[in-house]
């Protein structure tokens, strides 16, 4: 009776492991990552930028850092700004396509002016990404 016993629990422990293989396996179907990447931009304390997905503050990010970001699939509204936890409605949205378990690399891009500073996203090849990258820390507690 014991041997039946230990087979049943066997064979249900091998089904769980099976089924949260499965569930793993949709969660990936269902999302994907954004990746912001800083590479420029001002030095110092008031230097971090301000990340936002879909209206929404993600990510405190400094100079020479990325941050990595899971999101569902689908469209996706990216902005950056000098300041605050609340996006602008100024704030110049840029709009990404984000596919199932990939990564989508968004490059924050800092320009000065005479008069004026302008900051805003644009999206990247993985290989300009991943090379930029080698020389940057990745900033997982960047809120």
């Amino acid at each position: 009776m014991k041997k039946i016993y230990l087979i049943i629990f066997i064979l249900s422990f091998g089904i769980n492991i099976n089924v949260t293989a499965q569930n793993a396996d949709l969660n990936s179907e269902n999302t994907g990552k954004i990746c912001f990447i800083r590479s420029t931009g001002f030095m110092g304390s008031a230097s971090a930028f301000k990340t936002f997905i879909d209206g929404k503050f993600v990510c405190k990010l400094n100079n020479k850092r990325y941050s990595i970001h899971e999101v569902p699939v689908g469209k996706h509204s990216c902005s950056v700004q000098f300041g605050g936890k609340k996006s602008k409605e100024r704030a110049e949205k840029f709009e990404v396509e984000v596919k199932p378990g990939e990564i989508t690399y968004v490059q924050i891009v800092f320009e000065t002016g005479i008069l004026i500073n302008n900051i805003y996203c644009e999206e990247i090849t993985k290989n300009t990404a991943l090379n930029k990258m080698k020389k940057l820390k990745e900033d997982k507690k960047c809120l």
